[in-house]
């Protein structure tokens, strides 16, 4: 049963628009991937009439604004790649989505269909569209804890407009990496194009869209230069937040290379999980915009301090406030996320071994998948849980499904890139701290403790321990323990002296290895470097 495309929820549609991004054919094509979210997102945005060959070329493609359609059939060439490629997806990998998104022929403006009045989703069963839609959780908002950020449209502050796709294409593409962070709330790009930074527009972009940060920038290009100015804005005063200004040498072919790296440096330093949106939201707020329960929306900020630097003085408050915040709201998914990460650190960090709080991570894992199975916390609760309860395999597909969801997240892909180090898979964990490093150079702490691990293994016991001590003052038993068993290998057993701290933890040292490394080398090999140092492991 087809439905017009305003009756779907628009929801439904990005969702489907993640998974077509993600699968192979269109994910290894920068070119198709960039023409279908131009096409899906100006149709979300209620543009349809602006959807035309020359804004195809110009704005997704990268034609220059002297494109003529008539001359040049690159729209019409990629259009029919992108039909055959969507028509092959849904005929194979696609085949069980919940909805079509297809391109017409003798057209550009996308359509989106259900499949039929019933869609069986995985784990989900038979249910119909709204019923579906309540059980993975879009009818609970989530986002009355998120700060409201818009991206106005940058300006091209030089004499020469033949840049301005550039300009264009910075604002929307911030626009839609930042939706994909799920701790702040994105206003459409298109929404906000009436307001300017004027401080009356501020304020009547707080009362008509509830926006509480605005992000604005300019690009001035001189010579083969281009210098790049954000702000970061208060709505309700005007006041900086954050600046910055960035400065590329440019080329045809590296255009697109340079509007990547800028956005991805602005994402994580204002959208991450413990960038300035959430760090500082909660201190400019205002009364009027703090939440009824504000135990639940405090427990998740104390979250996120936690897991800035992974302080173990800070883990029985952020324990205690996010299962205050359960109780009070028993079906947030985020919180269920979260409270399982905690328990997973306190089972980890315990020198001895508690099945029960593994059964809490476990149980809390399964039920934050179920109330949302698209939120990015969620997965990543659910591939600690499985890696610790020693499915290695439903583990590694759960990681690459957690990544997909947000691999510009830079704290998640880190932690993934640790459980893979953790499962054995070296190649890809090693991958996912290259990528979480070169996204955040404020490494994050699990990025850190992943890097000490690839080292380890890979017998660069110089470089392992160079990381580990990077984590000072983080001092959890594991974290002694494979600091012994570096000393261990990098002298071979000739210099045998044991810390009195480790000295302690000899009858649970095996335990504790196994309890987070699943890789029997590693284990063997961490095991190796105790006996070598002089502690004799039970």
């Amino acid at each position: 049963m087809e439905k017009s495309n305003t009756t779907i929820p628009a929801e439904l549609i990005r969702q489907e628009l993640h998974l077509l991004l993600h699968c192979e054919e269109i994910k290894n094509s920068q070119i198709l991937s960039r023409f279908l979210q131009y096409v899906v997102n100006e149709t979300l945005s209620g543009h349809e009439d602006a959807i035309k060959e020359y804004t195809i070329g110009v704005k997704a493609l990268g034609r220059p604004p002297d494109f003529n359609p008539q001359l040049d059939a690159v729209v019409r060439i990629h259009a029919g790649r992108l039909r055959r490629t969507l028509l092959q997806y849904y005929q194979g990998p696609g085949k069980d989505d919940a909805m079509i998104i297809s391109i017409p022929k003798g057209a550009y403006i996308p359509s989106f269909q259900i499949q039929g009045d019933i869609i069986t989703a995985p784990n989900l069963g038979t249910t119909n569209l709204i019923s579906h839609l309540a059980e993975i959780g879009y009818t609970y908002n989530h986002d009355r804890y998120k700060p409201k950020l818009a991206v106005l449209p940058f300006h091209n502050l030089s004499p020469e407009h033949s840049m301005d796709y550039f300009v264009t294409g910075i604002g929307e593409q911030l626009s839609i990496d930042l939706a994909r962070f799920q701790n702040i709330a994105i206003i459409s790009y298109y929404s906000t194009h009436r307001f300017d930074a004027a401080a009356s527009e501020l304020k009547e972009m707080r009362k008509a869209l509830k926006v509480e940060y605005v992000l604005i920038g300019s690009v001035r290009f001189v010579n083969e230069m281009v210098r790049l100015n954000i702000q970061l804005l208060s709505t309700d005063n005007g006041e900086i937040m954050w600046t910055e200004s960035y400065a590329r040498h440019m080329t045809p072919d590296n255009i697109f290379d340079i509007q990547e790296g800028i956005i991805n440096q602005v994402l994580n330093i204002i959208a991450d999980d413990n960038g300035i949106l959430t760090k500082m939201h909660k201190s400019y707020a205002p009364a009027a915009t703090l939440v009824e329960n504000a135990g639940v929306q405090e427990a998740i900020y104390q979250y996120y301090h936690y897991t800035s630097h992974y302080n173990p003085d800070l883990l029985l408050p952020t324990l205690e406030g996010l299962k205050n915040a359960i109780v009070i709201e028993p079906n947030n998914a985020l919180a269920c996320a979260m409270l399982s990460d905690v328990y997973k650190d306190i089972y980890l960090s315990n020198v001895t071994e508690d099945r029960v709080l593994l059964e809490l991570t476990i149980d809390l894992a399964q039920k934050s998948v179920e109330l949302d199975e698209y939120c990015q916390l969620s997965q990543m609760a659910m591939a600690w849980a499985l890696l610790l309860s020693g499915k290695k395999e439903k583990a590694i597909e759960t990681i690459e499904h957690c990544i997909a969801l947000n691999p510009k997240a830079s704290r998640i892909v880190a932690t993934m890139g640790l459980a893979y180090i953790c499962l054995g898979c070296y190649a890809k964990g090693l991958s996912c701290l290259l990528d979480a490093t070169h996204l955040n150079p404020t490494v994050p702490v699990f990025c850190k403790v992943g890097y000490a691990l690839y080292y380890f293994h890979h017998k660069n016991f110089e470089d392992s321990l160079k990381w580990l001590q990077r984590l000072h003052p983080l001092e959890y038993p594991f974290f002694r323990l494979l600091r012994q068993a570096i000393y261990g290998k990098m002298h071979n057993g000739k210099n045998k002296k044991v810390d009195e701290d480790v000295l302690n933890l000899k009858d649970h040292a095996l335990n504790m290895i196994s309890r987070l490394v699943c890789d029997l080398k590693l284990r063997t090999e961490i095991g190796q470097g105790l006996q070598l140092s002089g502690l004799t492991v039970k």
